[in-house]
This record gives C-alpha cells, structure tokens and sequence, in this order.
C-alpha cells in the first residue's frame, strides 16, 4: 500500500507540473488481461485477470502523444514440478514403529525388481498483482492510435494454488498388513495414492520486479477510448528458475478509458473567474 500511495504521489505531480501547459488528458482506464498460462498440443490455456487504474496522455501534436499512469495489474503463471525420491528416504522411521527391520531393505527390494520411488507431482499457479506504470509513444491517425513503450512493474501480492499428487507403487505391491497383526500400521503408513491442495499468500521466488515492452492499437469516440494491447515482460518471474527455460509474463489486454480534457476545464476555469 505504501509503494501504491508513493507512485500515486509521483504521478500527481508529474500531472501538476503539465497541467501547466494545458495539453493532459487525465481519465480512469478499466479493462482485461487475457493470460496465456500453458501451451499444449492442442494450443493456449488462458486464464483472465484485470487492469485497473489511472490513464494520463499528454500531446504533443495533434498526431503524437505520450501516455503514462498508474495501474494495477493481475499477471498468472502455470508452473509444474516433479520430485522423485525414496520411500526409505520419507517413510523410513514410519514404517521402524510397524516393527520391520529397514537396513538394507530398500537395495533387497529393488534387487527383485520393485519400485521404491515416492513421486511428487506439483501442479501449480501463481497470481501476481503489479502496480504498473507504462510509458507508451503514441501515434494517431484519424480515430485511430498506435502504441509502443516500455514498462516497469512493481510486485504487490500475490498468491499461489497448488495440487500436489503424491504416489508410492510399493504401497500397491506389498501388503503391509500381514507384518502387523493389530492393524496400527494402515495409521501410520502412506496411501498409494494421495492428493492434496493449498492456497496461500507467497511471494517466495517471485521476482518483485518485472520489466518489459508493450505494443498495441486503439479507437478513439470523442473522450471513450478503446485499446488492445499486448504485454510482454523481459525477466523471468522467478528469482530462481533452477536452471529450467525462461519464463516471462505475458499478456494480451483489452481495455476502456475515459479521459478529461484538462486544457478545456483550465479554459472553463479561467473565463469563469474573469
């Protein structure tokens, strides 16, 4: 919240010092961020998220023009993980309380061919939400404007879903059972196969600053403007990618705004005091 009220401050008095030269337009942007978050054989999953904020475009010409602001901006991410370990590794003091003797045991076993192997599947997804400040050159040709610029994203909060499967063959190949007689064993012991899933607040890995380009094209009726943009971040979201491929956010978003001419309302302003 902090870092939204100091980036509010700066746009107000980037907005103050123009203002001056009668030539902004200041209005609220609304609009939506379409996600590509995995690609598959068949093509794009998206996910949606949303754009809010402040829109400030200050003109130069009647054909070029510059817009800034200050938005907050939902980015996803589909990230997925695989751990493969033992079940001696894991288990191995569990299954010391069921009374069976655990040295050496794990090598017998695989000797006769037996899958010894926990295997932890983690599907997951992280959404981010940015405070974005862009700074897009604008080109307009009748009703229409072309965009391009950089922008600097600051990490906000974000949150994160995870499905963890956990699966143990062993558990389907031996019976556990017969080496306890009393049962208490199936109360300590793993399923074969299990699932879970989480939901938390975690900003652990992600990078807290994203940089990057946007591109895009827009409509103009009067002061109802309307765009479509494509978003796409230079850095990977992640502090640490573990030497995996890069992977960046992106976005393509479609948004409305509408903006106040504030060299008519400084007109209005001065002949209503003369």
């Amino acid at each position: 919240m902090k870092k939204y009220i100091l980036f509010s401050f700066v746009l107000f008095s980037f907005t103050s010092s123009f203002s001056q030269n009668a030539k902004i337009s200041l209005g609220p942007e609304v609009g939506m961020n379409i996600i590509p978050i995995e690609n598959t054989a068949i093509g794009y999953n998206f996910q949606l998220g949303y754009h809010v904020g402040l829109h400030l475009k200050y003109k130069f010409s009647e054909s070029f023009k510059l817009s800034t602001g200050v938005f907050l901006s939902q980015k996803k991410k589909k990230y997925d993980e695989t751990n493969i370990s033992s079940i001696f590794d894991i288990y191995g003091d569990l299954i010391l309380m069921s009374g069976i003797d655990t040295s050496g045991l794990d090598s017998t076993i695989k000797a006769f061919g037996v899958n010894t192997d926990v295997i932890e599947t983690t599907n997951g997804m992280t959404s981010e939400l940015f405070i974005e400040i862009p700074v897009l050159a604008n080109y307009r040709y009748k009703n229409f404007n072309m965009y391009a610029g950089p922008y600097l994203g600051v990490l906000l909060t974000a949150n994160k879903k995870e499905e963890v499967r956990t699966q143990i063959p062993l558990m389907n190949v031996i019976d556990f059972s017969q080496f306890d007689s009393t049962g208490l064993s199936s109360l300590f012991l793993p399923s074969a196969d299990e699932t879970t899933t989480s939901s938390k607040s975690n900003k652990d890995n992600l990078r807290l600053l994203d940089f990057g380009f946007n591109v895009g094209i827009g409509y103009e009726m009067n002061n109802l403007h309307f765009n479509l943009m494509y978003s796409h971040g230079l850095l990977d979201y992640r502090e640490d990618n573990n030497g995996e491929s890069k992977e960046n956010l992106k976005l393509i978003r479609i948004s409305m705004v509408y903006l106040f001419d504030l060299e008519k309302k400084v007109a209005e302003n001065k002949a209503r005091f003369e």
